[in-house]
């Protein structure tokens, strides 16, 4: 489902990203961990086609990445979604029309919409929620909303970069629930977080630590492979 090999990106003379090499097969669930500028968010943004790939080779869901026109991005995008660590939601819109807009811009039938929508803001505790502006809910909650607009279209591959960053403890094993919950349905997961305890909470789960950009051995973690 994901394959890296030797992907290297710079920003100018700063190398954020230096030979990182791994793979992720379906249902996999990688958490992707490091300190501040490690490099983590690169590594996403590289995944999800915001970034170019400059060097190395990189695929996701059976897209070549190198090699993937602009303009097709969108078909990328069907089958990859991300959670932003800066949510990137329209916080003068409706909780229900932010989670529903990518299943509307895919012309999905309204009764469709409805079904899931519903479904995906009641797992993350929003559906009290849901006519509020985005601009009129806490961050803990205009994060979860991010959540719910990722997985409302049931991705191949799910990116969520650093998702419970907002949240208490208790609202971070919640959402980690959701992730794992789309993990065992068959979705791979590559989940960036410093919290040491959500890692924990999936023994067996892959691993990927970085450190100025490299990847390198973890120094701790629950039992199970690396990445």
């Amino acid at each position: 489902m994901i394959q890296v090999k030797h992907l290297s990106h710079s920003f100018g003379r700063y190398w954020a990203l230096k030979n990182i090499s791994f793979s992720l097969d379906k249902g996999d669930f990688l958490f992707l961990t490091g300190p501040s500028g490690a490099g983590k968010t690169t590594l996403m943004r590289v995944l999800h086609g915001s970034l170019a790939v400059q060097r190395g080779v990189a695929s996701i869901a059976g897209f070549d990445l190198k090699n993937l026109p602009e303009k097709r991005l969108y078909l990328l995008r069907r089958e990859v979604a991300i959670v932003f660590q800066d949510f990137k939601i329209l916080p003068d819109q409706s909780v229900w029309d932010n989670v529903a807009l990518p299943l509307q811009v895919r012309g999905m039938v309204s009764s469709q919409v409805h079904k899931r929508v519903r479904a995906v803001l009641r797992s993350l505790r929003l559906d009290s929620k849901s006519r509020y502006l985005c601009r009129e809910i806490s961050g803990g909650e205009q994060q979860r909303v991010a959540v719910a607009r990722a997985v409302v279209i049931n991705p191949k591959v799910l990116l969520a970069d650093e998702p419970t960053g907002n949240l208490d403890r208790k609202l971070s094993l919640q959402l980690m629930e959701v992730f794992r919950q789309f993990h065992v349905h068959g979705t791979t997961v590559v989940l960036a977080t410093h919290n040491e305890e959500l890692i924990r909470s999936l023994p067996g789960a892959k691993i990927l630590c970085l450190k100025d950009g490299s990847a390198v051995e973890c120094s701790w973690g629950p039992e199970g492979e690396g990445a």
